[in-house]
């Protein structure tokens, strides 16, 4: 009973800190109004970041082209709901089923591509992608498609959105968290920090990098979903837009990739950044790549990276502690006889 005793203790100390944090977080969204598109953006751009951070922070896949998996996310929901009258929830699961299937194929591509081929070739790929939904009619081309509002109930439409934020970003935070400290995560970690030591010892890193990236695009899918749901229109230029890819890849580059503390911090940040500058958008762009070199000279392990160096400070621990006391505490006491010997052992000698 003991051992399991101290298992539950462990784990309660290494999820607790982090369901406390992000409730406080949650709590302070959820005190601004639900009309409000700003913590619906929020959420939801945190949760692509922390989608892209799987991938590109633990499979050690560096991605250029996420993009795209907004951009299918985004039309799936759409076509789905007009063309096939599907209900929203049914929709929203057609939506992830078809990013990761196209995530699926483009892997058969790129699962033997490394370091710059495979950040390339991803944005290569986006890039087609977006230009073959510019010339498809069915999807109304360049035009873009409206989402028929007769589909959806209008009544609580703006909570409805953002309850579905708040429930993607808490699923994904703690969905990353709980899967990087399965066997999966922990032989994904492996792979990225050596492919051949990991495939030493059993583990795929061709297969658990394929599965990281099904993944990311499953959670960068429902976050484009839900984000071009919120605006009822979606269009090539748009959904496609490298822009997406820009703002994932600050956020998660200043807060500190291959951390899930790093991206809140990120996402806080450039949210900040973007307010206060919203009447100059040249300032922010500008304030925006200094910052980012800034950090990448001085602090390449990012913000949280730099606190976690100093001050040991972890909320979302991925190694997982092993279950019992310490060695201290499971050395036995010393009793008087033996502390009667110790002192008696020097006048021996």
């Amino acid at each position: 009973m003991m051992p399991n005793r101290h298992a539950r203790a462990a784990l309660l100390g290494d999820y607790l800190p982090g369901v406390a944090i992000c409730g406080a977080l949650l709590a302070g969204l959820i005190w601004l109004p639900s009309d409000n598109r700003l913590p619906m953006e929020i959420l939801l751009v945190f949760a692509m970041a922390q989608g892209w951070n799987l991938l590109s922070g633990y499979a050690g896949l560096l991605s250029f082209g996420h993009q795209v998996f907004i951009g299918i996310g985004a039309y799936s929901l759409f076509m789905s709901m007009n063309a096939f009258g599907l209900p929203l929830p049914l929709a929203l699961g057609v939506a992830g089923l078809v990013t990761m299937a196209t995530a699926a194929v483009m892997a058969l591509f790129l699962h033997r591509m490394r370091d710059a081929y495979f950040s390339i070739g991803i944005w290569v790929m986006a890039d087609c992608v977006r230009l073959l939904i510019g010339q498809w009619d069915w999807v109304g081309s360049s035009r873009g498609v409206m989402l028929e509002s007769s589909k959806l109930d209008l009544t609580h439409f703006a909570d409805m959105v953002f309850w579905l934020a708040i429930g993607l970003a808490v699923v994904v935070q703690f969905g990353v968290f709980i899967l990087l400290r399965s066997r999966f995560g922990l032989g994904l970690m492996a792979t990225r920090d050596n492919d051949v030591a990991a495939a030493s010892v059993g583990i795929g890193a061709s297969r658990s990098k394929v599965t990281a990236l099904i993944l990311s695009a499953l959670i960068c899918g429902l976050g484009g979903a839900v984000y071009y749901l919120s605006i009822l229109y979606a269009d090539p230029s748009g959904a496609f837009d490298l822009s997406w890819q820009i703002k994932i890849l600050f956020i998660v580059i200043i807060g500190g990739v291959g951390t899930l503390e790093g991206p809140i911090l990120g996402t806080a940040l450039y949210f900040v950044l973007q307010q206060a500058f919203q009447d100059n958008g040249e300032m922010f762009l500008l304030l925006q790549g200094l910052t980012a070199i800034v950090v990448m000279v001085f602090a390449p392990q990012g913000i949280w990276g730099v606190i976690a160096q100093r001050t040991g400070l972890q909320i979302f621990p991925t190694r997982r502690r092993p279950p019992g006391p310490s060695l201290a505490a499971r050395r036995p006491k010393p009793t008087t006889e033996d502390k009667a010997q110790a002192a008696r052992a020097p006048a021996k000698g």
